[in-house]
């Protein structure tokens, strides 16, 4: 059966190493796939006005944001690629996901989607922070990672070019249609298999990928981690609705409160703006 797969490209560039390594992930699928792709940065994704109003119904901005949500709800699998810039993801995927209080609407079209997460950087060791950007934004939409990596590619082209690019590629595209869980190599949160963490202190611990948080433990070499799930968890999808109704529930407690807040920071109006 043809799996329906979605590339949403993170990168200005086109042709670029980004929107390569998702035709390079697709053309590698087992069976065979019909890619679809989004350039986010062409599309018309305004930045989220903190109204709340679409946990209770539609957006106030008329733009693209709902067409490409349903492209991924549509989809059988996303495979997203973002380059770094200056350490960090382009910003196309996280103005995207600043609007994704919608989600919580959708949770059942959207939650336990199989997908895939590149970040592509030019130098050895310059993603920063760049793959747990994508990450972040397959988490939080509910869909479920199944592999990621980081390519290294200077020059438009390089990504295929190269054994790693290659290799990652044919990787990426038999965990799409794996139905192992995804298991990242060394230490890993245990409560969502993120490697992205904080030390606090000596022996705390906090988990950036789910907002875990606990201990961790050395010995003969080995770390021990014991995280427990944080206050407001996205792991299961019981977890993502009952947040979508506490969320629609604090919009409800705002409105009861609004006038007292209105109140507190009137002595604070005004002010100069650039």
């Amino acid at each position: 059966m043809m799996m329906n797969l979605l590339g949403i490209v993170g990168s200005p560039r086109k042709m670029g190493n980004c929107e390569l390594m998702v035709k390079a992930i697709s053309a590698a699928v087992p069976g065979s796939a019909k890619l679809r792709m989004v350039r986010l940065v062409e599309k018309d994704i305004r930045p989220c006005k903190a109204c709340y109003r679409c946990l209770a119904g539609d957006c106030p901005h008329q733009d693209d944001y709902a067409g490409v949500l349903r492209a991924i709800m549509e989809a059988d699998a996303v495979v997203v690629a973002a380059p770094a810039y200056f350490r960090g993801t382009h910003s196309s995927l996280q103005r995207f996901l600043d609007r994704c209080l919608q989600a919580y609407r959708h949770v059942d079209a959207l939650y336990g989607k199989p997908a895939v997460a590149v970040a592509t950087a030019g130098v050895e060791d310059g993603e920063g922070s760049a793959l747990t950007g994508v990450e972040n934004f397959i988490r939080q939409l509910g869909l479920s990672l199944k592999g990621r990596a980081v390519v290294r590619a200077t020059f438009p082209g390089d990504a295929i070019l190269s054994s790693e690019g290659r290799n990652t590629a044919l990787r990426l595209a038999a965990a799409l249609v794996s139905p192992d869980e995804y298991a990242p190599e060394g230490v890993s949160c245990p409560e969502c298999k993120g490697t992205y963490f904080e030390f606090r202190g000596r022996t705390a611990v906090y988990c950036l990928s789910c907002g875990g948080t606990g201990s961790f433990s050395v010995k003969d070499g080995n770390v021990d981690l014991l995280i427990g799930p944080p206050a407001h968890s996205w792991r299961r999808k019981e977890d993502m609705a009952s947040h979508g109704k506490w969320l629609i529930g604090q919009r409800e407690e705002f409105l009861r409160q609004r006038n007292r807040l209105k109140d507190a920071v009137k002595p604070y109006l005004g002010g100069e703006f650039l």
